[in-house]
């Protein structure tokens, strides 16, 4: 048994070092990094233009600034990169099934591959701009930014085992972008168009009942939460931050979201794992 699972874990380690190789190599994911660390510094920077000062602000300006458009960026490459793996590429996906390795480990490697390389892509944005921050304007509030950091690395783990469950359900290429696209804009758009919808329509019952579970079920709105928990402001960020606030305290509702995220990216991926293992490639 020890032997066999020492076997499988070495297969799934090779697949996810040439997935990882292969990600790094496509231009657009240094553009991923070099954007990221572009955000941190001009807004930075750049923060308090409107009211005629420049000059590096704070981690507290900077993490809040940035907190949305992470929440658009990041979802979003996470599908790509995941679709672009599976859907679309039979030729090179059946040359590596035929060797002695088992579809399981194959999905598994490329998700930890593909993981790694949009991590490394972070935190490389992320840190190259938080140093530069730090040195010019200190450490304080730098928490808030490194939650920031770790939830991002979350979603995009994330979002890239959702991206694997759509390429194994719908291997077309074009189908699959289409369905992610359809999830990223459903994700960041629409959902909080339908939940303000549903508060309106059912008025009469607790605001709790309707925007908690609704918190939960969006990843996006989940991270955003507990960036702002973490960073001390949830109560000032509206109603599903009071929510979650007021109904665990800080310390467990930010707990109790991460497991949460945790079961949003196991989720995906067993569904994957299944799928793939038994579509006829």
């Amino acid at each position: 048994m020890n032997a066999f699972t020492h076997g499988a874990w070495r297969r799934i380690r090779v697949v996810a070092r040439e997935e990882y190789r292969r990600a790094l190599e496509t231009r657009w994911l240094f553009g991923f990094t070099a954007l990221f660390a572009v955000l941190v510094l001009g807004l930075s920077y750049f923060g308090l233009a409107q009211g005629r000062e420049v000059g590096f602000q704070g981690f507290a300006r900077v993490t809040l600034s940035l907190m949305n458009l992470v929440l658009l960026i990041v979802p979003l490459t996470g599908l790509m990169l995941g679709i672009t793996s599976i859907a679309g590429s039979s030729e090179t996906l059946a040359l590596l099934l035929a060797q002695p390795v088992t579809r399981g480990e194959v999905l598994l490697g490329r998700f930890l591959g593909l993981a790694a390389a949009l991590s490394a892509a972070q935190a490389l944005g992320f840190g190259g701009g938080g140093v530069v921050i730090a040195l010019n304007a200190g450490f304080g509030q730098i928490p808030g930014f490194l939650a920031l950091t770790a939830l991002s690395l979350v979603l995009g783990w994330l979002t890239v085992a959702a991206a694997l469950c759509i390429a194994s359900i719908w291997p077309d290429r074009l189908q699959a972008m289409s369905i992610g696209l359809l999830l990223w804009l459903g994700l960041v758009v629409a959902y909080d168009l339908g939940v303000l919808g549903t508060t309106a329509l059912l008025r009469g019952a607790p605001l709790q009942a309707v925007l908690f579970p609704a918190l939960l079920l969006n990843p996006v709105d989940l991270v955003r939460i507990l960036v702002t928990l973490a960073v001390g402001s949830g109560a000032l960020f509206g109603p599903t931050s009071a929510v979650l606030a007021g109904m665990f305290g800080s310390h467990a509702g930010i707990a109790v979201g991460v497991t949460v995220l945790a079961l949003e990216t196991v989720l995906p991926l067993a569904i994957a794992t299944r799928v793939f293992s038994r579509r006829d490639w």
